[in-house]
């Protein structure tokens, strides 16, 4: 067999068997805690581990197919009454299913892990573990349900052996509701499997489609333009053709015969008359065949858009196994008694989203067990059920997912939370007296950050909610707390259903158009100047009978905006980041769907950017990301996602900068001089050090920002050449470059280089401020 072929194989054979683990774990999880097996259910387990062995023996995997035997003799036997699926049998089943997932992944295992399993599994399928009524050794003489003999290499003899023992005082965590009653493997339709790479390509041509719809759109409205204008054309001609009839009867009474130049043009204007209604009539009908041929083309690409969404969606049940499965063992492990609620898992999101969503889900429930819910006994003394509830709900609004995860446990200790933040330095006394609960509340995601008495193996090391915030918001979502003392803690994620397309509202500042998503935008209005009042320093506006701060976003983005009116103010209010702060813009565009794009890792790492989208111009524009700037807004940078952008370097200095930026590569010098240009500055470009060599003898700079790596010249040897000369040695030069090695940067600034930026830790920012300072 080939490479190539094994490599598919085992592709295959992964995807599969994590389809056997998540149907095991999930039966495992239904027989334990209804405290009785339907033989439905040990039926599906004993298929399942069957086909498992089966699978695992045609790719090699000795060990995947031994440890599957064991448990497909454990399910025979309790098939046939002769043996319970006690806890303690659970667990041992549990951590062969741990253990398959480790070789599955490319992990190495424990050989003395998998040696005390394997002798465990042995022993239970021997009749050592707690029996059902039924004798021991008919359990023995059952055991080989299917008449096989044990896999090559084991013994499947074995001395006899003591009970697996249960914890003492252990309580077994109560039923773990979800709203599916069972979980069976669903007969198999006819499919094939095709890689996540595939579909990525496909939704990626799918996307170029539905820009190709939109500039077929743009086009239309063109022609409909163009139409309006020639209707406005024929009017005028309608209204100057009665003086015209008039003026050549007035000359042919006066003259009696028509002069032969008036004649021609009289003949001109009455031929240009039904050339002009036969114009009339073909680009009435072109409008028309356009619409017709734009409204099937927009058909065509929505419905083959929402088909390749589809085969990329997955529902959230396919996560509910394993978080069963942890919240068990969790509870287990704490003594606490855990209920645990699952609403909505038949809700679909795309792959891409419901795989980042995985570890924040998981960080939550685990926080909501080992810090949220009590102890039994604390519990009681609160006057509380000694079982705690975990709620997980998930829910489609539109093109946005809403996921909670909620207990009933002790809340949020504002005033704990608050001290921590001071004691270890985070915020200052003067910031924590100005902080509202709902900010002390925020400070959960300050990372490392926790109220936390012990340390545990859990979750008492704050670490997981900075990292839940920065996945959501890197998925252009945003997350909220709500807590009250003693009554429980919520915790909600909003993010898109896909990641392709996003419905935003476009906004005007100065002479550049963002766009904002829809999703977090609360109102769009105009207001009088007069309706700005000052409060705690700063601009107030009234929405909705609650002072929210007003805040310009040219300011914010630290770009020129238009002239401010004195008269009116066009405001956008939007919630994220746990705010709802208003910002004045320069202008309001109508809500438009838009394709995003994906963006390099130089500009995603900029700050306020979200994303890039192409308009049906072919303009590209910027997503801005509303965490990002309601954050800037209100001033709370913390914990900042990305190194904060400066401020505009000050007018005067940028008057008289001329930055010539360095770079074979085309993309990255664009990406540069817009940067640089939008900074204010003035800027042009070179491909190589030679270029750059000339323009610099021809004109005057005063920074200069290179690459290193570039034919003919390189930035070092340019560098050299700057340094070298005495009508050069006094430019600032900056090497951009994605050498990161510490002796590639020792390289540059041996050269000379005044400073050295590393492309892959690049920030539009650090870039402004290294310009600043090299001045």
């Amino acid at each position: 067999m080939s490479d190539s072929l094994d490599t598919d194989l085992l592709n295959i054979f992964r995807d599969e068997v994590g389809e056997y683990l998540e149907t095991l774990n999930t039966l495992l999880m239904q027989i334990e805690t209804a405290a009785s097996a339907d033989p439905e259910s040990l039926r599906e387990l004993n298929r399942v581990a069957h086909s498992m062995k089966g699978a695992s023996r045609a790719v090699g995997l000795k060990v995947i197919e031994t440890i599957a035997h064991y448990m497909e003799e454990v399910f025979a036997a309790s098939m046939q009454h002769q043996l319970k699926l006690a806890p303690d049998v659970c667990d041992l089943l549990y951590d062969g299913l741990d253990l398959i997932q480790t070789v599955v992944d490319g992990d190495e295992n424990d050989e003395e892990t998998l040696a005390h399993l394997l002798m465990h599994l042995e022993q239970v399928v021997a009749g050592s573990a707690i029996p059902a009524d039924e004798p021991v050794q008919e359990a023995k003489e059952a055991t080989n349900h299917h008449g096989e003999e044990p896999p090559a290499g084991t013994n499947h003899k074995s001395p006899p052996a003591e009970p697996i023992q249960q914890p003492a005082e252990m309580p077994i965590p109560p039923s773990l509701v979800t709203d599916t009653s069972t979980v069976m493997m669903r007969p198999m339709e006819e499919s094939i499997r095709v890689s996540v790479g595939k579909l990525d390509q496909l939704m990626a041509e799918v996307s170029e489609l539905l820009v190709a719809r939109m500039q077929s759109e743009e086009r239309v409205r063109d022609v409909q333009s163009l139409r309006r204008l020639h209707g406005r054309w024929r009017r005028e001609w309608q209204g100057i053709r009665a003086a015209y009839i008039r003026l050549a009867r007035r000359v042919q009474d006066e003259q009696g015969d028509l002069d032969a130049d008036l004649l021609v043009i009289f003949k001109f204007l009455e031929n240009n008359q039904r050339n002009l209604l036969a114009a009339t009539h073909q680009l009435s009908q072109l409008v028309q065949a356009l619409g017709q041929d734009n409204l099937r083309l927009t058909t065509l690409a929505d419905q083959l858009q929402d088909d390749v969404s589809r085969m990329r969606m997955v529902a959230f049940e396919t996560l509910l196994g394993g978080f069963q499965r942890m919240i068990r063992d969790l509870a287990r492990d704490t003594g606490k008694q855990i209920h645990l609620d699952v609403i909505g898992l038949a809700v679909e999101v795309d792959k891409t989203v419901l795989d980042a969503l995985r570890d924040p889900i998981m960080h939550l429930l685990r926080n909501a067990v080992d810090h949220g819910v009590e102890r039994p006994d604390e519990r009681e003394r609160s006057g509380k059920s000694r079982t705690g509830r975990v709620r997980l709900e998930i829910e489609q609004r539109g093109n946005e997912i809403v996921l909670r995860v909620a207990d009933d446990g002790k809340g949020i200790d504002v005033a704990a939370l608050r001290h921590k933040a001071l004691q270890t330095g985070i915020i200052a006394q003067q910031e924590a007296d100005a902080m509202s609960d709902e900010d002390v509340r925020s400070l959960i995601f300050h990372p490392g950050l926790t109220t936390a008495a012990t340390v545990t193996a859990i979750s008492g090391r704050g670490i997981g909610m900075d990292v839940v915030r920065d996945r959501v918001e890197s998925l252009r979502g945003r997350v909220s707390v709500m807590s009250v003392a003693g009554e429980g803690t919520t915790i909600s994620l909003y993010v898109p259903v896909s990641l392709t397309r996003i419905r935003c509202v476009l906004l005007e500042i100065g002479m550049e158009t963002y766009a904002i998503p829809s999703a977090v935008i609360v109102r769009m209005t105009t207001l009088r100047r007069d309706d700005v009042f000052t409060a705690e320093n700063r601009d107030m506006i009234v929405l909705d009978e609650h002072p929210v701060p007003l805040v310009s976003m040219a300011d914010v983005l630290g770009i020129p905006g238009s002239p401010r009116s004195a008269d009116e103010i066009t405001v956008m209010a939007m919630r994220a980041a746990d705010r709802t702060v208003a910002f004045e813009v320069d202008g309001l565009q109508s809500e438009r769907e838009l394709v995003l794009k994906p963006l390099g890792p130089e500009i995603a790492r900029a700050q306020f950017v979200s994303g890039a989208a192409l308009l049906g111009t072919g303009a590209v524009i910027i997503v801005l990301d509303a965490n990002d700037v309601v954050r800037s807004a209100t001033g709370r940078t913390l914990p900042a996602r990305r190194a904060p952008v400066l401020s505009r370097p000050s007018a005067a200095v940028v008057q008289r900068l001329r930055i010539l930026v360095v770079d074979d590569s085309i993309t990255t010098r664009t990406l540069e001089k817009n940067i640089l240009e939008t900074a204010g500055f003035a800027v042009s470009v070179a491909i190589d050090g030679d270029e750059a060599w000339q323009k610099i003898g021809e004109e005057h700079f005063d920074v200069i920002i290179s690459d290193v790596e570039m034919p003919r010249v390189n930035g070092l040897e340019l560098v050299k050449l700057l340094k070298g000369n005495e009508h050069t040695r006094h430019i600032p030069v900056i090497l951009l470059t994605s050498l990161a090695k510490p002796e590639h940067r020792e390289a540059g600034l041996k050269a000379g280089a005044d400073a050295y930026l590393v492309k892959s830790q690049f920030d539009q920012g650090e870039l402004l401020q290294m310009i600043q300072a090299v001045m």
